[in-house]
Order: C-alpha cells, then structure tokens, then sequence
C-alpha cells in the first residue's frame, strides 16, 4: 500500500522549481517551505539548512524544515514531536520507494534517504506538509 500524497498544488510547486528553476531538490524543499509559509524567511538562513541545500540532500533539508517549524512553535512541542514527525515522513517515504517500479526506485537501497534523487522532492514536500498539518 502506497503512502497517500495530499498536496497536489505544493509538488507541482516543487516540480516546477526543479525544472523550470533548476534548483536543487533540497533548495526547492526550502523554498517551498518558506512559500507555504511552513517556516519564515530568516530561516533559510539557518546554517544546517543551508548545508543540506549545498549539498542537495533533501531528506536533510526536510529535516531542517521541520526543525525550524518546530522551533517556531509557541507551545514549543519539542524534539520528541521533531523527531516522531521525522519518523512518520521517513517511514511513508520507504513506503512510496518500495511501491515504485525497480526502474524508479533506490538500485543501492541506501538506508535513511541518503542522497535521495531530487525527483523524489515534490513526494518528500507532500510527506513534510502532511506532518506539519497534523501537528497545526
């Protein structure tokens, strides 16, 4: 069973960065983030996000998004909620993954999302807005 996406308006927001934009997937992740307002425009400026987007690692940025969006929250959820919502979007992400043909999917299985092909950014975005909805 596939995880379901339910954003289609953000990944074509994200896709359309990737192509028309050429930005890296972690960029457009970033920066979908601070469009969808999940995170406030200082915050791109946020050194391990800026490292993830250098080095376009887009389950990395996700991750720095969701660290940020946590911080900024006012009841101040913490890194417990950072890391279960973390959790959540990694385990519905291996779920799409395994669901994808073999042509389309990771060859060298590489665990945790490690230099993740940004064709998979728009999906990992959804994952991320689902997590960010949930704990609104």
């Amino acid at each position: 069973m596939t995880s379901v996406l339910q954003f289609p308006n953000a990944r074509l927001f994200i896709h359309n960065l990737l192509a028309d934009e050429r930005v890296s997937g972690a960029e457009a992740i970033a920066r979908g983030a601070r469009e969808f307002g999940v995170i406030a425009e200082d915050c791109l400026d946020d050194a391990d996000l800026h490292c993830a987007v250098i080095n376009c690692d887009c389950c990395e940025a996700a991750h720095c998004v969701l660290r940020q969006y946590f911080k900024s929250k006012p009841d101040g959820d913490g890194a417990d909620a950072v890391e279960s919502a973390w959790k959540t979007v990694m385990t519905r992400l291996n779920r799409y993954r395994a669901a994808l043909p073999k042509s389309q999917s990771n060859k060298e299985n590489v665990p945790d999302c490690e230099h993740v092909c940004s064709n998979l950014a728009p999906v990992i975005f959804d994952l991320l807005l689902q997590e960010v909805r949930r704990y609104s």
